[in-house]
């Protein structure tokens, strides 16, 4: 007794393939990791810059490292005597008796802008830290675009407090002053004035008054130097801005600033200092898009498929290739070669793991004239339609594959199959 075969069982559903996942990544990873760079670097940067707001930042009290106590014992080893004023109205009764004095002002932009102004007039040596704008406008000097970060720098000029001190940092704020500038040193980041008898000074750093950098370089040596010409400094030790007068003084003259160090403006000191590095961050940026992308240069390499995949996969996979890359000629290559292939067989028997294309060019007349007499074309047409031009646009390829196609489905439908020729007949 035979056993029944069991009932064939229906092929399972086969799973949908997935949705092929959406590329935004190629243009939010380049992007996201420069962000991520000038978040950092921003983060890095407000954590190192000293807080003004800060009572003990540049105080002759402050013990912290962006304080000014070290500075001031320095002052008191020299014999200089250091009068704090915590206002500007207090700071002009410690200089009402008219005793020559250093005015420090670490926090020009804070204090009475009309103090500004009469510190212009007294005979004062007067030290103003990394003035800003509105300092800037009632003292005579013209601040240029700041760097990122203090650079250490030679004095670069003859004014002897800097060279004495040699190189320091200061180098990140630059000034012009008005007209009669005294001498500007360290690349215009420590520029001088006179004054009705007394000086201006422009600081371009707050690094050497700080307690966490003034054992640097020259630092030392350049604070104490500006602050001991006198036997007492006035310490302005402001942290709250005071209010603008409703009725501002006069503004002082300015002349056109040459932060070229040249004769003359040049075409490089129209840009500011951060071109360079904006340009730099562009190309950077340019880079990590060609990585994330992985686009390679010249045309398609083949190479072999790593597994066994639908036919019509692989025809899709490699068309969306060749339109990605522009591939134009290499897909009407691809194909010519199977049109050859399947036409190949009008000349006689193919031998299995023959090059069609080889196999029809040992008689390329005969077989020409033979798809002409099937098709009812001329040989030249022929010709023209297997040997098509380069296609430059997509329309010329889309033209160049149906005149292929109509040529083979042409042929096909009056050529005999090739295992109805007996072995060995032509």
């Amino acid at each position: 007794m035979t056993t029944p075969a069991p009932a064939a069982t229906p092929p399972a559903d086969r799973p949908a393939r997935p949705r092929r996942p959406r590329r935004w990544h190629r243009l939010a990873i380049p992007f996201g990791l420069l962000v991520l760079l000038y978040l950092v670097t921003g983060v890095a940067h407000t954590v190192e810059e000293p807080d003004l707001g800060d009572p003990g930042t540049l105080s002759p009290t402050g013990t912290g490292r962006d304080g000014s106590s070290r500075l001031a014992a320095l002052l008191a080893e020299r014999g200089v005597t250091v009068r704090r004023a915590t206002s500007s109205a207090q700071a002009r009764e410690l200089l009402a008796g008219g005793t020559p004095a250093t005015v420090f002002v670490p926090t020009p932009d804070l204090v009475d802008p009309r103090f500004l102004v009469d510190l212009t007039e007294d005979r004062h040596r007067v030290v103003l830290v990394r003035p800003g704008l509105r300092a800037a406008l009632f003292t005579g000097f013209l601040p240029g675009y700041p760097r990122w970060a203090t650079d250490v720098v030679e004095p670069d000029c003859s004014a002897q407090v800097a060279r004495a001190a040699g190189p320091a940092a200061v180098f990140r704020s630059f000034y012009e002053g008005a007209e009669g500038e005294a001498y500007s040193c360290y690349g215009g980041s420590l520029v001088a004035t006179p004054t009705g008898g007394g000086e201006l000074i422009a600081v371009g750093s707050t690094d050497p008054f700080r307690n966490g950098r003034i054992g640097e370089v020259g630092n030392a040596a350049l604070a104490t130097g500006l602050l001991s010409e006198a036997d007492q400094v006035v310490w302005v030790d402001v942290h709250v801005r005071e209010p603008v007068p409703l009725n501002p003084p006069q503004l002082p003259r300015y002349r056109q600033p040459h932060r070229s160090g040249g004769e003359g403006d040049s075409l490089l000191s129209a840009f500011p200092p951060a071109l360079p590095a904006g340009l730099l961050l562009l190309s950077a940026l340019g880079l990590l898009i060609a990585l994330v992308r992985a686009r390679r240069l010249g045309p398609p390499v083949a190479e072999p498929l790593p597994v066994l995949v639908p036919a019509t996969e692989i025809v899709t996979g490699r068309g969306r290739l060749y339109q990605r890359v522009s591939a134009r000629a290499t897909a009407l290559d691809a194909v010519r070669t199977a049109a050859l292939r399947r036409l190949a067989p009008v000349v006689g028997p193919v031998p299995p793991g023959a090059d069609a294309a080889a196999f029809v060019g040992r008689d390329v007349d005969s077989f020409i004239g033979r798809l002409a007499e099937r098709s009812g074309l001329p040989p030249a047409e022929v010709h023209a339609i297997l040997n098509p031009a380069a296609p430059v646009t997509d329309d010329e390829l889309t033209v160049a594959v149906a005149r292929l196609d109509a040529l083979v489905d042409t042929v096909a439908r009056t050529t005999p199959r090739s295992d109805r020729f007996p072995e060995g007949m032509p």
